[in-house]
């Protein structure tokens, strides 16, 4: 699988999730981007911290639009005034407004999830371009930082309740966050020192072996660009427009393009299904 076939599909599924804020788009690439983790994931990746993660912020994008647009036709119950902010009618056209901003929210996280697992590190560097080699570096140590401290924290956490703490008092996540702290730091001191005594910098990067793109690499790539450009040219025409329930909420429409874009996503599904 060709990192920069992954890193094609992820823009382009992107692309599609942000163009236009009709939900059944959406809701395309998010099934998909579902499929293409389940599918292809790595066996060592983690999906279920992800999940919650997303559907935690989509709940909350959901909840907090929802209660903070106040128009529509049909009043489903009113929040007393004196609530700063929140107060007032909630209506069915604000209770659809929020659940397309965290429907949105959640398919763009997922159409770049794939990036991190599905691929790995060193492969997510080669798919950027030569040019941009230390923003690569940048990214994939990023990348590595987040579940080095995930997993800091969870043995600090069962070395202090080895010792006796339980960690159910605020007072007592100190002990925990003090030490989770000190270690990402040493961990990205050694990180710098482990670069700098490879010559990060100071030259082209090497490779230990030449990154191929091959047929089915090519062919993703050539459908991410092409559901990429179909986006684009919908927009531009004015076949794909946004979609806002206010003031009385209607079926998001479908067009054609856009469609086919969607369709085109799924190409990775096919072309390494078999790998």
């Amino acid at each position: 699988m060709s990192s920069r076939a992954f890193a094609a599909w992820s823009a382009a599924a992107l692309i599609v999730v942000l163009t236009s804020t009709n939900p059944v788009y959406r809701a395309l690439v998010l099934l998909i981007a579902l499929n293409m983790l389940v599918t292809l994931g790595r066996r060592d990746a983690r999906l279920r911290p992800l999940f919650l993660a997303v559907g935690v912020a989509g709940i909350l994008a959901a909840v907090l639009n929802t209660v903070l647009s106040h128009t529509g036709a049909h009043v489903l119950f009113t929040l007393p005034d004196q609530i700063p902010g929140i107060g007032g009618s909630v209506t069915v056209e604000s209770v659809l407004y929020g659940l397309d901003v965290g429907l949105g929210i959640a398919a763009a996280v997922l159409a770049i999830a794939p990036l991190s697992l599905v691929l790995h590190a060193h492969d997510l560097i080669d798919a950027f371009p030569s040019a941009l080699q230390r923003t690569a570096a940048l990214v994939g140590a990023a990348i590595n930082l987040v579940p080095a401290v995930a997993r800091n924290a969870v043995g600090i956490s069962e070395a202090q309740r080895m010792r006796g703490s339980s960690g159910a008092r605020l007072r007592d996540w100190h002990a925990i966050a003090a030490p989770v702290v000190l270690s990402a730091l040493d961990d990205s001191l050694q990180l710098a020192e482990a670069m700098d005594a490879r010559g990060f910098g100071s030259g082209p990067r090497t490779r230990y072996a030449t990154a191929r793109v091959g047929l089915s690499g090519a062919t993703v790539i050539v459908c991410a660009l092409a559901a990429a450009t179909l986006v684009v040219a919908a927009r531009v025409s004015g076949s794909l427009a946004d979609w806002y329930p206010f003031p009385v909420a209607t079926v998001p429409p479908v067009t054609v393009l856009p469609v086919l874009a969607c369709l085109l996503l799924t190409t990775p599904l096919v072309a390494w299904r078999r790998s």
